[in-house]
């Protein structure tokens, strides 16, 4: 649900976004995608406690 939030809001802010993804080196986008990971599994560990 979350995910679809800010298309929803600012579909062209999001189109801006994936756009300048593409210009970024793969080793970038994977520090990125680990980092976004991580982060979920923090906040999962801290709701369910």
């Amino acid at each position: 649900m979350l995910e679809g939030l800010l298309p929803f809001l600012n579909p062209a802010g999001v189109k801006r976004v994936f756009a300048s993804l593409i210009q970024l080196p793969d080793s970038t986008l994977r520090v990125v995608g680990l980092a976004g990971m991580l982060a979920g599994l923090l906040l999962l560990w801290f709701v369910r406690g």
